[in-house]
């Protein structure tokens, strides 16, 4: 089906081009990354009809969710703790709204039962994502439809903002909504660490950075959940070196909050036993791991020399301080510099967990 489709769209694009081209090659990718590409390529032109400039798409810190037909949209900022609910040119406003925030409140846990690229409703299944998380007029958790139901309506009636034809509400997360979110992968995490030899704090650290707990990261580089997983690179490495099996994992499985950070916790321990093997002082490889999580194994030791051989040699003279700094200082990406500041700092919040 979405080989046909993908026929479809290459006749349209003849006729009419948009925002962004199709890759070469994209005849010959597989069905899970030409639709993903897709989806990056043709959703905002739906979305953008009704919300132009202010078109927003779902990232790894943001989950965005349209819905009524596109005229009504769900913003939850993990970054923040922020969760705005807006209805722009919709026949029905409130009404809207209201649907738009009870689906928002019960919004699942699993992320694959949500679509974020089509306007379709939110499937409300299972434990709602968002329980402990945000709390109502009466400072309880929303864990019910009846709750959400009723929070729903105090915020209509109460805290409804109108410019022209938008409609909008905020709702604030709870004030510790990162220790929270946390919370909900503690096991998770404990296994993953127990399985693999990696410390706990290390992976909710690298949790928080690449995602703030955002269940529903997507990124149009083609990294998704919890953790960011690249599928053809991290995702194929553990595929093949750690579980033994061919290929690489679809967007369904990387997006599944337990599988996710199995692999992701499996891919620290390739770096950490495999490319970076080679440098003996372990703060310093754990240094080396994170840059390399971010930006490759090349890209880190570049930072060091253009040699590997030379830049292993070079690390292994340096303390582990100076590792740090030069990384933070040398490497050639400033995501990945930045990167290893924040996961270092984010680790010292989890140390005593």
């Amino acid at each position: 089906m979405i080989r046909l489709f993908a026929v479809f769209i290459i006749a349209v694009l003849a006729l009419q081009p948009l925002q962004a081209a199709l890759p070469e090659n994209f005849a010959e990718l597989s069905d899970d990354v030409q639709a993903v590409i897709l989806e990056f390529l043709f959703f905002p032109e739906q979305a953008s009809q009704v919300w132009g400039k202010d078109f927003a798409a779902p990232s790894a810190h943001r989950m965005v969710k349209y819905l009524d037909d596109y005229h009504t949209r769900v913003n939850i900022d993990f970054s923040r703790g922020h969760i705005r609910v807006e209805s722009e040119r919709s026949k029905t406003p409130l009404g809207a709204l209201q649907h738009a925030i009870v689906a928002t409140l019960l919004t699942p846990a699993d992320p694959n039962a949500v679509d974020l690229f089509t306007a379709a409703d939110m499937g409300l299944t299972g434990k709602p994502f968002l329980t402990g998380l945000v709390q109502d007029h009466e400072g309880q958790a929303i864990a019910s439809q009846w709750r959400a139901e009723r929070y729903a309506q105090y915020l209509l009636q109460h805290k409804v903002q109108r410019r022209g034809a938008r409609y909008w509400v905020d709702i604030p997360m709870v004030r510790s909504y990162r220790q929270r979110s946390a919370e909900q992968y503690r096991q998770l995490v404990y296994q993953a660490a127990q399985r693999y030899g990696v410390q706990p704090a290390l992976i909710l650290a690298i949790m928080e950075t690449e995602s703030s707990f955002n269940p529903f990261a997507v990124s149009p580089a083609g990294a998704f959940g919890l953790m960011q997983v690249m599928r053809a690179t991290a995702g194929r490495d553990v595929f093949q070196r750690v579980y033994r099996r061919a290929g690489q994992p679809d967007r369904n499985f990387l997006m599944d909050p337990a599988r996710n950070i199995d692999i992701g916790t499996a891919y620290l321990t390739i770096l950490r036993d495999t490319y970076l093997r080679e440098v003996r002082d372990p703060l310093a490889r754990e240094y080396c791991m994170i840059a390399a999580y971010n930006g490759g194994t090349g890209n880190l030791l570049k930072a060091f020399h253009k040699d590997r051989k030379k830049a292993v040699e070079r690390i292994n003279k340096l303390s582990a301080a100076e590792v740090y700094r030069r990384i933070v200082r040398d490497h050639p990406k400033d995501e990945s510099r930045n990167y290893l500041k924040k996961v270092t700092q984010y680790k010292q919040r989890y140390a005593h967990w």
